[in-house]
This record gives structure tokens, C-alpha cells and sequence, in this order.
């Protein structure tokens, strides 16, 4: 296992530290119209009755942020989320945070990603940020992705995508806050300022051996989740992305003024304020 993560690591550092020119990316399958519909109707109550707790599962909590500028872009709090599609623990972030903003607005293009087979976790289902449109009237989505799952002829992974100087000094700037090794390091996600993480809020090892479409149905019904391989085990996935997910809303509620109330009001974002110890300043009127 040393061995295996060791060489993972090694992997992950030459593909980030090898240079290459973006290349123009070819986009993957569109996400599948019944998927982004599940992963968009949660009900309230099933974020209500998980909270931020996951059966027999440590979660890793994003870390509130203190005294940093507000993140916005066209007047609205930004969600910035830097990733690379090789990266399992990216994968594992965007099943949260595609659930937590599909609370905020509309995704109306998005696409499958799979993590690499090369490195710890391999072949995760995910979605990929390249190419992706998102909607919404309380706040904006900004996704890079700064490597492809495919590598090239040197053994590189494909680089899709640079920071603009901009992301790259709020990366240098908040990653360090937000526990990350280094500036250069993914998955990193800054929500408006507010708050931030370097890693995903649950072990990718929760998606193993899942489909896309198996994901999303533990999250419509975390209670009985997906069975996982032959075994007959079934893992708490539904409760770690449905638990993660209210985090995430909890700090894109601070960088909103707790707007809407529908989603900002309701008991799982609130577990999730007291969990992180998000202030709540009074919310205006609206919904």
C-alpha cells in the first residue's frame, strides 16, 4: 500500500509539475439528463434527516475563512473549484458540489468524467467542469480544470487549462489557509471568500466500483445507498455527499446573506452553520 501511494504521489507531482501547452479539449458525453435531474431534486428533507454526519464515516469539514475578500464575479459570490480530471479526490468533490449549487440554480451543461486508472482510487465516476454552464440568480460558478485523465506519449497527463492570474493568487492565497500542501495542489474549492477546501469531504474510496448513474440514486435515497462489488456491502455514499453537500450550501448561504432562505433557513444548512460555526447575519426578506 506504501508502495502504491508513493507512486500515485509521484505521478500526481510530475503531472503537475510538467510543463505543456493547454491543448483545445475534446468534451466528453454530456452528463445524462436523468442523472443531473436526480442530483438536482433532493428533497429538503433528505439533506434534513442527514445533517453533516455520514454512518461509520469520518468526514473531512471545509474550512471557514476569516477576513478574506469577498470572491465575486458579475456582482455575484463566486464558487471557484480547481481540479484536475486524473484526480480521484476531485471526483469525489464535484458529486457535492454539483448537488450543493443544483440548490442554487441550474446546471445546463455538464459532463461524465471518469478519474485516472493510474493512481490511487482508480476510475471514479465523476463529472468534469470543462465546458460547464451553470445558472443561477444568487451565485457563479467558475470550474478548471487543469489536467485530463489521458496522458500523452511521455507519460504526462494532458494539460487542459492555466489559472488566470487572478485564480492563481486566490489559490496562493487561500490554499495555505485551507490546510493545502501546496498553491499548486488539487482539488481546491473557494466559495465566495467564505469558505474553502483542498481535498474532498470524504474518501473517494466511497465511490469504488460505482457508476455514475448508482451514485446518484445513493443520493436520492441515502438510506439504502448503492451496493458496492460482490460483496453486499453498502457504503454510507449517499450520506457522504448529502452531509458534504449541506457544508458547501452553508457557505455559499454566508457568501449570499443567507439567501434564498428556502435553501439557507432549512435544518441541514443549519446543523451544518453550527458544525463549521458559520455566523448567521439576519437574512433579508426573499425566498
Amino acid at each position: 500500500m506504501i508502495v502504491l501511494l508513493l507512486g500515485a504521489v509521484g505521478l500526481v507531482t510530475y503531472a503537475l509539475t510538467h510543463e505543456s501547452s493547454p491543448s483545445a479539449p475534446a468534451l466528453p458525453a454530456v452528463t445524462s439528463p436523468a442523472v443531473l435531474a436526480t442530483l438536482s431534486s433532493v428533497p429538503t428533507s433528505t439533506f434534513d434527516d442527514v445533517g453533516v454526519t455520514a454512518t461509520d464515516t469520518e468526514l473531512t469539514p471545509p474550512v471557514v475563512l476569516s477576513g478574506q475578500p469577498p470572491l465575486t464575479v458579475d456582482g455575484k459570490p463566486e464558487v471557484l473549484f480547481v481540479g484536475a480530471e486524473y484526480c480521484p479526490f476531485c471526483a469525489a468533490e464535484r458529486w457535492p458540489l454539483v448537488v450543493a449549487l443544483a440548490r442554487f440554480g441550474k446546471f445546463t451543461a455538464l459532463h461524465d468524467a471518469v478519474s485516472s486508472g493510474q493512481t490511487v482510487f482508480p476510475s471514479t465516476a465523476t463529472f468534469s467542469f470543462v465546458g460547464v454552464a451553470y445558472s443561477s440568480r444568487w451565485v457563479a460558478l467558475t470550474g478548471v480544470e487543469l489536467f485530463s485523465a489521458q496522458s500523452g506519449a511521455d507519460g504526462s497527463f494532458r494539460r487542459l487549462a492555466r489559472l488566470t492570474p487572478a485564480q492563481a493568487a486566490t489559490v496562493a492565497r487561500t490554499a495555505p489557509l485551507a490546510g493545502g500542501l501546496s498553491a499548486g495542489g488539487t482539488p481546491f474549492l473557494d466559495i465566495g471568500g467564505r469558505l474553502a477546501t483542498t481535498t474532498s469531504g470524504f474518501s473517494p474510496a466511497l465511490l469504488a466500483g460505482q457508476s455514475q448513474a448508482q451514485i446518484a440514486g445513493a443520493v436520492a435515497d441515502p438510506t439504502t445507498g448503492a451496493a458496492s462489488g460482490s460483496t453486499g456491502v453498502t457504503p454510507p455514499t449517499g450520506e457522504a455527499v448529502v452531509a458534504t453537500a449541506n457544508e458547501l450550501s452553508a457557505g455559499i448561504c454566508a457568501a449570499t446573506g443567507q439567501q434564498p432562505a428556502t435553501v439557507c433557513g432549512s435544518k441541514g444548512v443549519l446543523a451544518a452553520d453550527n458544525a463549521l460555526g458559520l455566523p448567521r447575519p439576519p437574512a433579508t426578506t426573499g425566498s
